[in-house]
């Protein structure tokens, strides 16, 4: 009992490391939570945590129509969640360079930062919902590839939603 309570604390540090590090630290090479450096040991409120996967997803699901003004709107709302938990003042500084821009272009290279810190957060926690997915696309980052959360095995592309929006492949289950 001992053991499966050290990993499940363990679990929820690393994804509250994953707000607290700089962005040219995050990288989703590997998408295993133990793999994310820990360097903040506050425990995450699974709550706090549901509502940020959800505005997320909302946010997600707003790049794939590209309607800049729609997603100004959930990334406010998505950088409000994130302010709420402590460690993560990064990721909502990510959420904002979204909401200051006008360029879909740039908010998309935001998105994929931001897709990485949230992948972190939520595996981290103890979410409970439906299956969740780690999504890859290869051709974005300009070839480097990008991931993103998503709640339907289907691929849905947000970085390339008018010319390529099948383009990925899943990459992980969770729950």
């Amino acid at each position: 009992m001992k053991i499966v309570n050290r990993i499940s604390v363990l679990a929820t540090l690393a994804a509250i490391s994953a707000c607290s590090q700089p962005a040219k630290q995050r990288e989703l090479a590997k998408t295993d939570a133990a793999a994310v450096k820990v360097v903040d040991a506050k425990i995450a409120d699974t709550a706090n945590t549901t509502h940020v996967f959800s505005a997320y997803i909302a946010l997600k699901d707003q790049f794939l129509k590209s309607d800049v003004a729609r997603i100004k709107a959930a990334a406010s709302a998505l950088e409000n969640k994130l302010i709420g938990i402590k460690g993560c003042s990064e990721t909502a500084t990510l959420a904002r360079k979204i909401v200051t821009t006008d360029d879909i272009k740039d908010q998309r290279a935001a998105f994929l930062t931001l897709s990485n810190d949230v992948i972190a957060l939520v595996k981290g926690s103890k979410i409970k919902t439906a299956a969740i997915y780690v999504d890859y696309c290869p051709m974005a980052d300009s070839g480097n590839g990008g991931y993103w959360l998503s709640l339907d095995k289907k691929i849905q592309n947000p970085y390339f939603p008018e010319q390529m929006k099948e383009c990925g492949s899943v990459k992980e289950k969770m729950n």
